[in-house]
């Protein structure tokens, strides 16, 4: 059975590097597709890339923020439905508020080790994923 891909958007490559480590050891049956930014995802997604089933996408990035990336998802049809958790170190009120907004179907404190990230990662898959189910295309 062929995995479910998940996308992690993120600028930080130590967070990416535990990220990988996480669904490696402890969430298996995803495979995980990261990318250093939003416009380095954006640009990927002319290529053809599979869509995934879930994004995790940081809110705080430079060159291309969570926000823009995120409204830029949402306004391609195809990728419109995928929903999209905006992860963040910390964020206004307004931030939060702006995000919902977009698009985004969650906003939350980015896990910052091992056995937060496997609690967190592990809940949102489940309810994103296994829950709601796939997404039709």
């Amino acid at each position: 059975m062929k995995k479910q891909l998940i996308y992690v958007v993120d600028d930080e490559a130590d967070y990416l590097t535990l990220v990988q480590f996480v669904f490696a050891e402890f969430l298996p049956q995803y495979s995980i597709a990261v990318f250093q930014n939003g416009e380095v995802m954006m640009g990927n997604l002319q290529k053809g890339l599979e869509h995934p089933v879930l994004i995790f996408l940081d809110l705080h990035m430079p060159i291309m923020n969570g926000q823009q990336t995120l409204r830029g998802l949402k306004q391609r049809l195809d990728w419109k439905p995928i929903p999209v958790v905006m992860v963040t170190n910390g964020a206004s009120d307004q931030e939060v508020q702006a995000c919902y907004e977009a698009g985004a179907n969650s906003c939350l404190a980015k896990p910052m080790n091992i056995e937060a990230m496997q609690l967190l990662f592990n809940q949102v898959c489940s309810y994103w994923v296994n829950t709601n189910g796939p997404i039709p295309y």
